[in-house]
Order: structure tokens, then sequence, then C-alpha cells
């Protein structure tokens, strides 16, 4: 693991948002002793009247001071800057950016040197901008998703194509976006999303207790955790709700789009966002569970975190067929059932749900300890030493 190194994360999410990569791995290299400065995301467009409840909050934490309610180790800081909300104005960037430089410096205590890496979790002219300031450091971007199909500014494709090239290493969520990123950088290395095992497999205890929104469901549950944002096919979840009156639809996690097909059936249940350390206890009282994504140009690269999440509970997994999902199976055994259509995925979950044995719900867990958090940050550590040491050796005495 990392050691006696400073990190500033440009991160993708919030911290208190749904449990993403980002947080995994700077909150492991935080437990390591490796100093971490979260940099709450500084957004990729202009401030509309729908965020004032985000723009509160910032304010509020940085005014008034507001604790977290989560505890944090001594050595992670998160930080939210109060920046122009002009994302794509060359003249706000440059303030923005010293404004970001003089926090770093503050938290360091000392002028940015060698021994600090920025790790970018998103494309943005700003993350651009502190990349190419930042030189005497090192460079990373973590590529999550596909920067052209999720956001067509020519600003974001600009910029991802700006950390691609200039960057001193990336890390891919997916095998495609690996192979995108070869394209423009050598130095590019596939880790896709894994699972904190130490978190998911105390899940399976017996004296946790079952959460009271379980309570009195009648029939099989089949579950789904996560953001319910517009990459979940919505109109899919209703069709295969409908066609299974008896099986209870259980949806985790915070809701960013619109769901009221979902809401007026009587079979779904929208149980909203959970803490991550209690999402286990969630996901080990049901008898199946969903990845239903639609496909599209942004799914195509991408590989669901959740994925060996469900798996280390030892539940069955019925998914929509991602192109990293088909890799899934190819590697690891054929143990996704992937359905493209409603009526095939009612038959994939009937299926699932029937197969589930003591035998299968082991070789689940198997697979998943073959994608533990612990060993990918590890993995990542040795390259990212290994690119500091490589830079000091050339420096010299």
């Amino acid at each position: 693991m990392l050691k006696d190194r400073h990190i500033v994360c440009l991160a993708g999410c919030e911290w208190d948002f749904t449990w993403q990569p980002t947080q995994e791995i700077m909150l492991r290299l935080a437990q390591a002793g490796t100093r971490v400065l979260y940099v709450q995301p500084t957004g990729t467009r202009s401030v509309r009247l729908s965020d004032w409840r985000r723009v509160w909050e910032r304010l509020r934490t940085k005014v008034a001071g507001v604790r977290r309610a989560s505890s944090l180790p001594s050595a992670l800081t998160i930080y939210a800057p109060l920046i122009l909300p002009f994302p794509h104005s060359r003249l706000a960037c440059g303030i923005n950016r010293r404004i970001i430089l003089r926090t770093v410096r503050k938290w360091l205590g000392r002028d940015i040197g060698p021994d600090v890496l920025f790790w970018f979790y998103f494309p943005s002219p700003l993350n651009a901008d502190l990349m190419r300031a930042g030189k005497i450091c090192l460079t990373l971007y973590q590529i999550m998703s596909s920067a052209e199909a999720a956001r067509a500014n020519p600003g974001i494709v600009e910029a991802n194509d700006a950390l691609l090239q200039g960057c001193d290493l990336i890390f891919a969520n997916s095998r495609r976006l690996w192979e995108q990123a070869q394209r423009h950088n050598p130095c590019a290395h596939l880790f896709r999303a894994g699972v904190n095992l130490e978190v998911f497999e105390a899940g399976t205890g017996p004296d946790l207790p079952k959460p009271a929104e379980l309570e009195g469901l009648a029939g099989p549950v089949v579950g789904y955790v996560g953001a319910l944002h517009e990459w979940v096919d919505v109109e899919l979840l209703r069709q295969v709700a409908v066609s299974m009156p008896d099986r209870q639809f259980v949806l985790v996690g915070p809701i960013v789009r619109e769901v009221e097909a979902l809401r007026r059936l009587p079979n779904v249940h929208l149980i909203g966002q959970k803490a991550h350390g209690e999402i286990p206890r969630y996901v080990r009282h049901f008898d199946a569970c969903i990845i239903p994504y639609v496909r599209n140009a942004y799914t195509e690269t991408t590989y669901p975190a959740k994925l060996n999440e469900y798996l280390a509970l030892g539940k069955p997994v019925v998914a929509t067929p991602l192109p990293e999902l088909a890799d899934y199976n190819r590697e690891f055994g054929e143990v996704l059932r992937l359905a493209g259509d409603a009526p095939a995925f009612v038959k994939a979950l009937r299926e699932a749900m029937a197969d589930t044995t003591p035998a299968m719900q082991e070789l689940y867990r198997n697979v998943a300890r073959q994608n533990s958090w612990a060993e990918i940050v590890e993995d990542m550590s040795r390259l990212i030493d290994e690119r500091f040491q490589a830079r000091a050796h050339r420096a010299g005495p």
C-alpha cells in the first residue's frame, strides 16, 4: 500500500452519495496512512435553479463548519470547494484552478512537490487545467465511464482527451474503456470495480436483524442496489414486475429520475439510499439480484460496481447483456444470467431462484473473492509507487 504520499482526489461523486469505487479506494488508502484530500465534484455544467439544494449544502458545510456524521480516518479530508459555477469559461477555470491549488498548498502545509499525486475521476476543463498545472506531481486519471457517451459537450470530450494523453497513469473500469485509453496512452491499466469482502462477507452473519422494510413481504424478493439513474431500464423493470406478481421487487438507492411507473406497482418497493455498511443486510434477504440497464453507447463500456457485491453474498444475478458482463461470463464461467427483453428476464429470474443451491452460492462467493478491493488497491498502489520511484530516479540526487 502507498506510504508517505499525498493524494489530491478530484472526485466524480459526493462523499455521501451512493458508495462508488472512488470512496472505496480513497478510504482504503487513507486507512493505510496515505494522506488524502477528497475534493467534492466541481461540476461540468453551469448551476441551474434545480441545483439549489446541493449549493445550499455546500455553503452550509463550508460556512457553518458542519461536521460529517460518518467517522473518517484522520488522514482523509473532505473538501467542498466554493468556486465560480461556469465550468466552460476559460476565465472561471483559471480562477478556480488557483482556488483549488491554494487549498492544496494549505492542506499540505507547503508547496506542492513531487510526492503528491493528483488523481482525477472525471473530465472537466478545470481538471484538465489542474493536470497541466501540476506536472511536478504524479497525475492519474481513473476512467469510470465513457465521456463521449455520457457528456456530449465538446469541452468535456476535449478535457477527456487531454487527461488521457497527459496523465502519467490511466486506470480504466472496463475492458472497452481500457482499449480506448490505450490508443492515447501506453500507461493504461485495467482495474474493474471490486468488492469489499470485509463488509460483504460479514453481512452473512446470522445475528444481523432483517431490515424493517423487508418485514412482511409476501413471496420471494428480487433486489436491486444502486442509484435509479437514467441508465436503469425502468420500462423493462415495469414489465418484469407486472409479469411476476408473486415476486417482490426491492430497489435500494437514491432516485435521480422519474420512476412513477414503478411506484404504482404493488410489488415494487422503493426504499431509498442506505449507508454502504447497511447494504449487505438487504442483499442477504434477496432471492435474486438484478442489473437492468438499458443498452446504449454509455452502457456498452459499463462495468457495474454492484456485480461482485451481489455475488459475494452468494446471490444469483440476472442482467441485461452488457458487453462487459458477457466478458465476465467468459472469464468466470457463465455465472451470470443475461436476458435482453422482459420475457427472457422473467424466465431467467425464475430459473435463477429455482437453481440456487448451496453449491451454486459458494461458486458465486468464490468468483467474488477473485475481485477483492484489498487486492485491487494493492495492485494500484504498486503501479503508482513504481512511477513515483521512476520519477525520483530520473530527477537524480
